[in-house]
């Protein structure tokens, strides 16, 4: 007897056991096929995250040629700008010769750059010719621009996000390039320094000559 009770139980057991585990494989089906249902009457439409676009502010500012230079002129264009100055002992030059670079490989397509200098009181509009010519800057298409320096620091801080500004007698200032669409909106940012960043750069331009 306690043998057949014994037997009893484990059937129990086993059946239990096995129960459990339909029921579970059960409810897991009908929950898959309510999320399916659910998806597929769900006609609500998917909420994007609001994408904010920064515009360059107005500028009046004086170009290496000693002519005025606004963000007016440079209405409808692609443009990539910097900031650096003509005395900088580090990344300056590196900077202008990557700028220069992206001059020649963009020799035919319509895309311009804009260099403000965040030491305009030495930067001259002479000083800033003789440093475009050093480069090979086209007149034409590359802007090295001076003016009030408050207004260059202004334009840096608030208009471009970018930092600059004096510590003591050394000069601060980004080493990123600044990419501004033909609506006068900022594109992106780009690391000068930074290889990825450049070829990123590269690859925006021409996405943007396409549009």
């Amino acid at each position: 007897m306690e043998a057949q009770a014994d037997n009893a139980t484990k059937t129990k057991r086993k059946f239990d056991k096995s129960t459990l585990i339909w029921v579970m494989l059960g409810v897991i089906i009908i929950a898959i096929a309510g999320i399916n249902l659910w998806s597929a009457f769900d006609t609500k439409p998917e909420v994007l995250p609001e994408v904010v676009e920064v515009s360059v502010p107005d500028f009046s500012l004086t170009n290496q040629q000693g002519e005025p230079l606004g963000l007016s002129d440079m209405a409808g264009k692609i443009w990539i700008a910097d900031f650096i100055f003509t005395n900088c002992p580090t990344i300056c030059p590196a900077m202008t010769q990557e700028m220069a670079r992206l001059q020649s490989e963009f020799v035919a397509d319509p895309v311009y750059f804009v260099s403000f200098s965040v030491d305009p009181e030495r930067d001259t509009s002479k000083v800033l010719s003789r440093y475009a010519k050093a480069y090979g800057a086209d007149d034409r298409r590359w802007h090295f621009l001076t003016g009030d320096k408050a207004h260059i620091y202004q334009l840096a801080e608030q208009g471009f996000s970018l930092a600059a500004g004096h510590k003591g007698s050394e000069v601060l200032h980004s080493p990123r390039f600044v990419l501004v669409k033909a609506d006068g909106n900022i594109h992106d940012y780009y690391d000068s320094r930074s290889k990825p960043a450049m070829l990123r750069l590269r690859r925006d331009v021409k996405t943007l000559l396409r549009k």
